[in-house]
């Protein structure tokens, strides 16, 4: 065989391997692809999983977009800056997690992934500017920041649907008051908690009088009812509460031992005879 011949099948197979490096390509388990003919999308390969591996494609006349399937990370570059419901400046660290769900739109509304964080970052700034910015300061450092982080959320998903995005999760990591504005806005929140309780007291002690003053009653009922059947036993109860109010504790009087007022220590009957 001459050097013309090895020459030659050398140059097929670097051709061969040419056109196969050019057909073949892997997708992995945590990945999905577009396979595009001239910029227009063919077809989309493992987007629900289960279809990853190695892959063929027209050689130099079709290519392939790779994207990931996992769940990714947005943190913004810097701290938003909120004006609450009650005028409060709120500097304002906050995250979220997403993925691609729908790799076709996701190619034909943003390309790439850090075109995908640079939108997903501004709509993430405007929902928290329009959620917090209409609820109170004490609910976002304290509150209802939980509830606040699901209306962000939902609110997200909607406009990112049609980047093929689905937001996953949002979470805020700290709502800081400016230092200047920290005393002023606790002393506030001290105030109104003083209130709340205050309130809470009084309707205790509303209910507290209620149920004694019902107890009185119920007591003066079955009095009256006991003095009807026993007039002697009657005039010994007034006598004693008589007693009760009339000499407290470390009380001395004087009086005569014939005197009405003690009739009843004067027989074990307590008829005063």
């Amino acid at each position: 065989m001459n050097q013309n011949v090895l020459f030659g099948i050398g140059a097929a197979a670097l051709g061969l391997l040419f056109v196969a490096s050019n057909a073949l390509f892997t997708v992995s388990q945590t990945q999905q692809a577009i396979v595009l003919q001239l910029g227009e999308p063919q077809r989309v390969i493992n987007r629900e999983g289960g279809d990853a591996g190695l892959k063929i494609k027209i050689p130099f006349a079709q290519q392939h977009r790779v994207y990931d399937r996992r769940i990714l990370n947005l943190v913004p570059s810097g701290r938003s800056e909120i004006v609450t419901a009650d005028q409060e400046r709120l500097e304002v660290d906050s995250f979220a997690r997403w993925r691609i769900a729908d790799p076709l739109r996701f190619y034909q509304a943003v390309g790439t992934q850090r075109m995908a964080e640079t939108r997903l970052s501004s709509q993430l700034e405007a929902s928290l500017r329009r959620v917090l910015g209409s609820a109170q300061s004490g609910d976002i450092i304290s509150g209802r920041r939980a509830a606040l982080m699901g209306l962000i959320l939902a609110e997200l998903n909607r406009d990112a649907r049609s980047l093929g995005i689905q937001v996953v999760d949002v979470r805020i990591r700290a709502a800081d008051l400016p230092q200047a504005n920290q005393e002023r806005v606790f002393q506030r929140m001290r105030s109104e908690r003083e209130q709340a309780a205050a309130a809470i007291r009084s309707e205790g002690d509303r209910q507290a009088q209620e149920i004694r003053g019902a107890a009185d009653r119920e007591r003066a009922r079955i009095i009256a009812g006991s003095f009807g059947q026993d007039p002697d036993f009657a005039a010994f109860y007034r006598s004693m509460q008589a007693y009760r109010e009339a000499l407290p504790a470390g009380t001395t009087i004087l009086t005569t031992p014939d005197s009405d007022f003690f009739r009843f220590f004067e027989s074990q009957r307590g008829t005063g005879q």
